[in-house]
């Protein structure tokens, strides 16, 4: 589908609940991407959500999803979950293109048709994402039975360690990962691409991969589970905002959303001293040098208030912000590596702007 990169989150939302801990009423701003970010944080109760993206197609996703508001808890599963809807053309212009604005119409009036086959394997990383479950199940063919049969991570893990691992994580696979474009589907901006080659970032998420199946079954994740699997995920381990006990806040919610199209670091530096409380950027750093990257910090500091929070990722261990006199590192929040279900990212951290002297 043209433009679109990622038809879901590829960074897990329900980790920026936990660790941003949004109070109603604050000011956040986060990475549109997808959407599923800022929809679950809007409807964690932040008054305004800033969603920025320089990819106008993500951000006509995202108004898409803010549209969608007008569905109940199971339509809008199966519009963004699913990826799947009987006659989604028709229905888009029954009940969600009135709540478009001129633009996101015009673009969804073409593509709305993508959601009748399936969605997510229609564009960018999720496309990529299912040709590779299609070759870890010609690799283990046990592959999409073990998965839902297991009931407990222990015994999941050590069946990844004894049947799974050795094969998909071989000598071949790390020269392949290292010398070739294999890797280029989980990263669409080329200076992380070679900076994950040269990292041997295929050795590091093979042991994150472990690390997660010890303690979450592969068959709860919206992720793993179609590709591996071929099935959805239930009810409940998809995208926070469309778990159906949160449908009232998210359909009441959603208007707290402003959409920006720009450059992050330009959209930060331009806002008022200190105007976020909490900001989500996702992994925004490892595409930039190093200069463009303290720039950015710099911007953060600019924008967001004492006491302020802002949650990182970085594809790379040693990556993230550089340090700066305006941040620390909050050490109750320390594992949030393991704690991101995805395994992709080898640093997430929460940093705290200092308070006012």
């Amino acid at each position: 589908m043209t433009g679109i990169v990622f038809t879901r989150a590829w960074e897990d939302d329900r980790l920026d609940l936990a660790a941003l801990a949004i109070e109603p009423g604050e000011r956040v701003l986060c990475i549109a991407a997808a959407g599923d970010v800022p929809m679950a944080l809007a409807g964690a109760g932040a008054q305004d959500v800033v969603a920025v993206d320089l990819n106008p197609a993500q951000l006509h996703l995202t108004a898409l999803k803010i549209a969608s508001a007008a569905l109940d808890p199971v339509e809008r599963y199966q519009w963004f979950e699913a990826g799947r809807v009987e006659n989604a053309a028709a229905r888009y212009r029954q009940v969600i293109r009135p709540r478009l604005a001129d633009p996101d119409a015009a673009f969804w009036d073409r593509n709305a048709g993508a959601f009748e086959h399936d969605f997510h394997r229609h564009a960018g990383v999720g496309r990529s994402f299912q040709r590779f479950g299609r070759v870890m199940q010609v690799i283990v063919p046990s592959l999409r039975r073990r998965i839902e049969a297991f009931d407990d991570p222990a015994d999941q893990q050590r069946w990844w360690r004894s049947s799974v691992e050795p094969r998909l994580f071989g000598p071949v696979t790390h020269w392949l990962a290292r010398h070739t474009p294999a890797l280029a589907p989980l990263a669409p901006n080329g200076h992380e691409l070679r900076r994950m080659r040269d990292s041997g970032y295929s050795r590091a998420i093979a042991g994150r991969i472990d690390r997660v199946l010890g303690w979450t079954l592969a068959r709860r994740h919206p992720w793993w589970r179609p590709a591996f699997s071929g099935r959805i995920a239930d009810p409940g381990d998809g995208a926070a905002w469309l778990d159906e006990d949160v449908a009232t806040d998210v359909a009441s919610s959603a208007g707290a959303i402003r959409l920006v199209q720009g450059d992050l670091e330009q959209v930060l530096a331009g806002m008022p001293a200190g105007r976020l409380d909490a900001v989500s950027i996702s992994n925004v750093p490892d595409w930039l040098d190093p200069e463009a990257t303290a720039r950015l910090t710099a911007a953060l500091a600019h924008a967001v208030r004492p006491g302020g929070r802002v949650l990182v990722r970085s594809i790379l261990i040693d990556g993230g912000l550089p340090a700066h006199p305006e941040f620390v590192v909050d050490s109750a929040a320390d594992n949030l590596v393991d704690l991101e279900r995805t395994a992709l990212y080898g640093r997430v951290e929460l940093l705290r702007r200092c308070p006012a002297p």
